[in-house]
């Protein structure tokens, strides 16, 4: 599958703030990209880019054969031939959705009679046949949002950029339009970007996920690349819920080469386990100990001793979530560590427990 949209040394600044830095991407033909970040990150800074409504610094996009920006000339918005789905929909009120869908191709001034068979396709395509004469207050947020991906595919665009396209959903219709949309993405083989700061619609919609942070990419990968194998303590986090135990890496003669490592919790004598890679065994600066709540395992009885990758500690709070009891155990004496971790039933307040960290699901990362 050859590479569709090529992003060379990307940036942008306003004032004296450096919104992206240094921005270098490339997506396959068909590919589904998410941006994920917190607010601030560039994300869609980066959308609006490509969209042609904010000229780059500097740097190189293109798109297909097409070149949208090249240091210098930018190519403007009409002639770039995209799709964009805003985070409010922005669908014309006081238009039909027949004439919210076809606005772009009666600006082309497409023959009526394509108009409508182009109308009546994109209305099937989006589950909306029989809705061409109502307005978008008659209409569902989940139904808006189809109308406004309806529009954006009207005019078969080279790239579709959703920015935030569900976030004004509720967290069930949320969940099925995300579904919705990744099946008729792959139907049309359509490159998209989509931005978002919602980790579990990324996964959900997304061939490749790109982290951002202050601007700058910190990875990108698969879903289970990026939950599986952060670089960083910051896309581990961002990643879904994961315990961070900070400390030194310790590296071993025998683990020198090899995928595993310890890590000295800070303040403690106590050492952790864990796979660690390349980079971060090359990391010169501080590490943590990572392992997701449900990988761990909470012990009630006091395990005989010796025993590698345990820690006691003490029951805080047990919260019922999700059909499963959410554990916060207070773990270490030097320094107050707050761990997370699931059981199938309810631990007593300053219940003394020990907590084992799997060394095999367990990763030491730099910060």
């Amino acid at each position: 599958m050859s590479m569709y949209l090529r992003i060379k040394q990307l940036n942008k600044t306003y004032g004296s703030r450096q919104v992206v830095s240094d921005l270098d991407l490339s997506v396959r033909e068909g590919e589904v990209l998410s941006l994920l970040g917190p607010s601030g990150c560039g994300k869609t800074t980066i959308l609006r880019m490509l969209a042609g409504l904010v000229t780059p610094d500097s740097g190189y996009i293109e798109v297909g054969d097409r070149v949208f920006f090249d240091g210098k000339r930018g190519l403007p918005v009409e002639e770039r031939g995209l799709g964009m789905v805003f985070q409010d929909y922005a669908l014309w009120p006081h238009m039909t959705v027949a004439q919210n869908i076809s606005f772009g191709l009666r600006l082309r001034r497409m023959p009526g009679r394509q108009i409508k068979e182009r109308l009546q396709t994109l209305l099937e395509l989006v589950n909306l046949p029989g809705y061409e004469q109502r307005y978008p207050y008659q209409l569902s947020g989940g139904q808006q949002q189809r109308v406004a991906v309806a529009r954006a595919l009207a005019t078969e665009p080279r790239l579709l950029l959703l920015d935030e396209p569900l976030s004004s959903l509720d967290a069930a219709l949320r969940e099925t339009m995300s579904a919705e949309l990744v099946q008729l993405f792959k139907r049309l083989n359509i490159t998209t970007i989509n931005v978002t700061h919602d980790q579990n619609e990324a996964m959900t919609m997304s061939d490749r996920i790109a982290v951002l942070r202050d601007g700058k990419v910190q990875q990108v990968g698969t879903p289970t690349e990026l939950y599986l194998q952060p670089q960083n303590a910051f896309v581990a986090s961002f990643m879904g819920q994961a315990n961070m135990l900070p400390g030194a890496l310790v590296v071993n003669d025998n683990e020198e080469n090899g995928t595993s490592g310890s890590l000295q919790l800070l303040d403690e004598e106590i050492y952790l386990s864990g796979q660690i890679s390349a980079e971060a065994r090359a990391h010169s600066g501080s590490h943590n100990f990572v392992c997701r709540p449900a990988n761990i395992t909470i012990i009630q009885e006091l395990p005989p001793a010796p025993h590698q990758n345990i820690l006691p500690g003490q029951v805080a709070q047990t919260f019922f979530v999700g059909g499963r009891w959410r554990t916060h155990i207070k773990a270490g004496s030097q320094q107050q560590y707050t761990i997370q971790a699931f059981t199938d039933q309810p631990l007593q307040p300053a219940q003394a427990v020990w907590l084992e960290f799997p060394s095999t699901q367990s990763l030491i990362v730099p910060v």
